[in-house]
C-alpha cells in the first residue's frame, strides 16, 4: 500500500497524496482516480486536519516577479516631464527586483486628490516614490500616488543632497541649508517600516 503525503512536505505533479476515504481532495491543485488522489501542481502539501481535507500549496502567486493591476511598486525617478513623471521599479509587493526592468509613470491627474500645478511640486529627481499600478500599456504602467499612503517616501536636497525632514503635510527642509520644497508626501515619509525582502 503506498503511504499518504504528510503535511509541509513536497509534492510533485502527478504524486500520490491519499485515498478519499481519508482526505477530502481539492479541486483546484488535485484530482482523484480510481478513489486515489494525486497533485496536480507541484508545491507543498496542506492538510487541514479539522476538514480532513489535503491542497497543494504553491507558492507562485507570493513570489511572483510580474506586475498586475493594484500592485504597490517602490521606485525611484528618473525623469520628470511636463505632465509626468517616470519611476524605475525597485520593489513589487516589497520584494526587491535588482536590476529591473520595469518602468512607470505618473501622470499629473493620478498625483494627489489636490490639484497639482507643477510636476515639480509634487516630485523631484532622485525621489523614492511609493505608488499603486493602475494600468497596463505594452512594457510601461501607469501609477497613481493618490492616497495617504502612497507618493515620496524619501526625498533629498536639491540644493545640497541631504535627506529632507518632514515640516508639513507636504511640506519638507533641509536641516543643513534650511532649504523648503514641496512634494506629494506618503503619510510614513521619515518612518517607513516596510521590510524589503529579495
Amino acid at each position: 500500500m503506498k503511504e499518504s503525503a504528510k503535511n509541509n512536505e513536497i509534492a510533485l505533479t502527478g504524486q500520490y497524496l491519499g485515498v478519499v476515504e481519508e482526505y477530502l481532495p481539492d479541486k483546484q491543485s488535485t484530482y482523484v482516480r480510481e478513489g486515489q488522489i494525486y497533485a496536480t501542481k507541484t508545491g507543498i502539501v496542506n492538510i487541514n486536519k479539522d476538514r480532513r481535507a489535503i491542497e497543494i500549496k504553491s507558492y507562485q502567486e507570493e513570489d511572483r516577479r510580474t506586475v498586475k493591476i493594484n500592485d504597490i511598486i517602490i521606485g525611484t525617478l528618473l525623469f520628470l516631464r511636463l505632465y509626468s513623471v517616470g519611476i524605475r521599479f525597485a520593489t513589487i509587493n516589497n520584494k526587491i527586483h535588482f536590476n529591473s526592468s520595469y518602468f512607470g509613470n505618473i501622470h499629473v491627474s493620478h498625483i494627489s486628490h489636490q490639484f497639482i500645478e507643477k510636476i515639480s511640486d509634487a516630485f523631484q529627481i532622485t525621489d523614492i516614490v511609493r505608488a499603486k499600478v493602475i494600468r497596463q500599456e505594452q512594457n510601461e504602467y501607469s501609477l497613481s500616488t493618490v492616497g495617504k499612503n502612497l507618493g515620496v517616501i524619501h526625498a533629498d536636497c536639491s540644493i545640497c543632497g541631504t535627506t529632507l525632514e518632514k515640516i508639513g503635510v507636504n511640506k519638507l527642509r533641509c536641516p543643513r541649508c534650511g532649504n523648503v520644497e514641496n512634494r506629494k508626501l506618503a503619510s510614513d515619509y521619515g518612518n517607513v517600516t516596510e521590510s524589503l525582502r529579495y
